[in-house]
Order: C-alpha cells, then sequence, then structure tokens
C-alpha cells in the first residue's frame, strides 16, 4: 500500500542514478524517483537480479562498489547519484574491515566516480548509527557522533552494532571532506531502522516472532522508519538546494518493538497474543529539519506495517 504524496516535480526528465539499487531501500528509492517524474538507473552488481526495478521502467547499469571505474561508467551523464551501496547485516558479525570496505571506502569510490564522471549532486545514505547514543534525549543532527573507542559499549548498539556503527562514521566524515575537495554538491540522510514490506532483517525477525502462539516483546522506544519515508526525503534533497551541505536525521517516529509487533500482527490478522516486557528507556532522533525541508512525513507504525502486511499478500 503506497502512499500518496504531493511532490514538486523538479525532478521531471532528471536522470538520477542509484547505487545498491536492487536493494531493500533501493526499491523504493528507485520507485519514489520514477513517481517524481525522473529517469532512474540503477546500478547493480547483477542486471538478473535487478529484472523486477526494469520491469519499473529503471534502467539497469553495471557497476560494482569495489571498481571505481565500472562505477564511473554507469553515472556517466547522470545529472545526480544518490549513493546508496553499502554493508548492513544482521545476524551476522562480519569483521570491521569488511565494513571498512564497504562503507567507508566504498563510499568514498562512490564520491570520486561521480565526480569523475562530471555529476556533481550526490545524495548520501548514512545512517543514525553516526551518533553516540544517549537515552531520555532528542538527537538532533549536530549531536556527538560514535568514535571507535566508545562504540564497543556504547548505547548506539541499541539500534545497530558497532562495526556498523563505528564505518558509518568514518564513511560519512570521509564523504563531506571529499565534497569540499571534488566541489560535489552534498547531502546526507540519516535514516533509523530500517522496515517495509521487502525487507528481509528487521521486519522479518518481527514476523518470524509472531510465528508462535506468544510473542514477548519490550517496550522501549526505538525510531523506526519506513523505507518509503526515507525515499520522499532522498526526492524531496533533490528537489530543493537548500539542502546542500546539510545531514537530516530521518529516523521515524520512537515506536517500542511492542507496539510494532502489535502493528504487525493486527495488519496480518495474526492470531499470536503479543505481550509486553515493560522496559522504561527510550531513544528519539529529531527529524524535524527533513520535515521542514524535504516534505518528509514518516508514517506511523500501524500505517506501515499496513504496507508490510499488502505485499506480503501480493
Amino acid at each position: 500500500m503506497r502512499r500518496a504524496y504531493a511532490a514538486r516535480m523538479k525532478l521531471a526528465g532528471q536522470d538520477i542514478a542509484v547505487t545498491g539499487a536492487t536493494g531493500f531501500l533501493g526499491g523504493y528509492l528507485c520507485e519514489e524517483l520514477l513517481a517524481r517524474g525522473a529517469a532512474v538507473r540503477g546500478v547493480v552488481r547483477s542486471p538478473t537480479k535487478g529484472a523486477w526495478l526494469a520491469g519499473l521502467g529503471v534502467r539497469l547499469e553495471v557497476g560494482e562498489l569495489g571498481d571505481e571505474d565500472s562505477l564511473v561508467e554507469a553515472f556517466r551523464g547522470a545529472d545526480a547519484v544518490v549513493a546508496n551501496a553499502a554493508l548492513s547485516v544482521r545476524g551476522q558479525d562480519p569483521p570491521l574491515r569488511a565494513y571498512e570496505e564497504a562503507n567507508v571506502e566504498g563510499c568514498a569510490r562512490q564520491l570520486r566516480a561521480a565526480s569523475r564522471a562530471g555529476v556533481r549532486r550526490v545524495i548520501l545514505v548514512s545512517s543514525i548509527a553516526v551518533y553516540r547514543v544517549r537515552l531520555w534525549t532528542k538527537i538532533a543532527e549536530d549531536h556527538e557522533q560514535v568514535r571507535e573507542q566508545v562504540a564497543r559499549w556504547g548505547l548506539s548498539r541499541l539500534t545497530t552494532n558497532w562495526k556498523y556503527s563505528v564505518s558509518k562514521q568514518r564513511g560519512e566524515a570521509r564523504a563531506w571532506e571529499l565534497a569540499e575537495e571534488l566541489g560535489l554538491e552534498l547531502t546526507a540522510l540519516r535514516p533509523g531502522p530500517i522496515y517495509g514490506g521487502r525487507d528481509h532483517k528487521l521486519t522479518a525477525e518481527y514476523r518470524a516472532r509472531l510465528g508462535g502462539s506468544v510473542a514477548l516483546a519490550p517496550t522501549m522506544g526505538l525510531p523506526h522508519v519506513h523505507a518509503a519515508d526515507v525515499a520522499v526525503a532522498c526526492g524531496g534533497a533533490l528537489d530543493d538546494p537548500i539542502s546542500v551541505g546539510r545531514a537530516y536525521n530521518v529516523a521515524g517516529p520512537r515506536t517500542s518493538p511492542f507496539e510494532a509487533l502489535t502493528a504487525l500482527g493486527a495488519a496480518l490478522g495474526s492470531s499470536c497474543r503479543v505481550l509486553p516486557i515493560p522496559v522504561p528507556l527510550w531513544v528519539e532522533f529529531d527529524d524535524s529539519a527533513a520535515t521542514r525541508d524535504l516534505g518528509y512525513r514518516p508514517r506511523s507504525v500501524v500505517e506501515g506495517m499496513l504496507e508490510v502486511a499488502s505485499v506480503v499478500a501480493a
């Protein structure tokens, strides 16, 4: 179930390259940009895997995150690049080096390739993982960021693992350095934990927990953002030059796993009984700048889980 947005159409006719297009968020990014009238090229490792995108009208270009020259060719002639490709895993524990290769060096390759291809406008999909999280604090874009010496035991582990957090912080920092050096017009989006109908990570975990007769879930408040809402923020950033040189939180409303599971169970018609485990903690991020500048309006978890259910039923 896709929400209708009164999107400005400044992107009509623009050629936008999206890396990581076959990934979970990448698909929603492509759909949103197409809806705004842009010509979208999905930069992918496997055109076969991206066949469903081609069916939507996405032009597929082969580009490898580890091969800068292939990215240059994939970006050539584009008006903007959405640097979305990154490494994010759940339930696994790759070494820090694997995260750095994708999220620091791979990020830098995407920006250098954009510059070499003659593209100045870049949207970087970063993460709220860059922050050193504090409880009971609404975290704005100027909040303290993680450093490796605190990441292993920091509260950032409430929303991600320390290796991902460190690598995303380093990657975004490197992106800002390169933007200054290469004269790129950069905007960074910092989404929170992302869910949605095609998600095989967080959303899949929630669905699996509804497989029994009873599910226990904490009431601790954490950010939850639907992938389509992040995509709207991306479109809004491309749409308005006010976003150049800025980073934006797009973390979604504070929602507990109990609320998320309850909403998903209701949307799916599940008979599983979801019981709360009281945990009087919360983490929240200030999305007001994205709301003001980007047309970002995050949906409630109830509405978001209805979209999940519609995809599952399709």
